[in-house]
């Protein structure tokens, strides 16, 4: 591995992530409450993750780990459409936890998904084929290097950050010799918040 710079974020990258932070949990609690709303929320997003698993082809994974679920789990409902095996989602916040219990159970989908509590900087990760971090994991840094450092060889890392503070996972990848970077995307579903996608395979 090569030697890792330290990467510090300004003022303005803190607060751009901060406030994506707290919009993608507002909007995940007013999907929890609000069926119209969950409604429309699936339907805009979901064609983001369709589009990222088809790039990545993460369907044809058998175990997918899920980091940073939130309390509406778009994703792991998602690739439950498109992969039918049973995914498992974490997220360090157990009222997130709770309530995207209640979701997955309301739409009687609890065999296909799995929501757990768990902190990624230091849930097992070696059984997954596919780990995919959310774009409001934190704290970032230290989940990706969790995930490099113990996941399984040949194992696809999909890392998702904010457009604008993407340089950092640009630098984490390049300082692992043993993670190689297949293709990155940009997501656009709202004109006020980019993210890009990032598909890496630890050799």
């Amino acid at each position: 591995m090569r030697t890792i710079q330290t990467y510090s974020y300004t003022p303005v990258e803190i607060l751009v992530i901060k406030t994506s932070s707290y919009f993608w949990i507002c909007v995940d609690y007013i999907a929890c409450k609000m069926e119209k709303f969950a409604q429309l929320y699936e339907k805009s997003i979901s064609k983001e993750y369709k589009r990222e698993s088809k790039i990545f082809d993460i369907s044809a994974s058998s175990n997918i780990l899920h980091i940073g679920c939130g309390a509406y789990p778009v994703t792991a409902m998602t690739l439950e459409k498109m992969n039918g095996k049973k995914i498992v989602a974490i997220d360090s916040n157990p009222k997130a936890v709770k309530l995207a219990k209640q979701v997955i159970n309301k739409k009687k989908i609890n065999d296909k998904i799995s929501i757990e509590n768990g902190d990624g900087t230091s849930y097992p990760v070696k059984e997954f084929d596919t780990i995919i971090i959310s774009g409001c994991s934190v704290p970032k840094i230290q989940v990706l290097k969790h995930v490099i450092n113990t996941a399984k060889p040949n194992s696809k890392i999909i890392v998702r950050e904010l457009f604008r503070t993407s340089s950092l996972i640009t630098q984490i990848i390049n300082s692992y010799e043993n993670i190689e970077l297949i293709k990155k995307i940009t997501n656009n579903p709202f004109p006020f918040f980019r993210w890009k996608s990032f598909y890496l395979v630890k050799k």
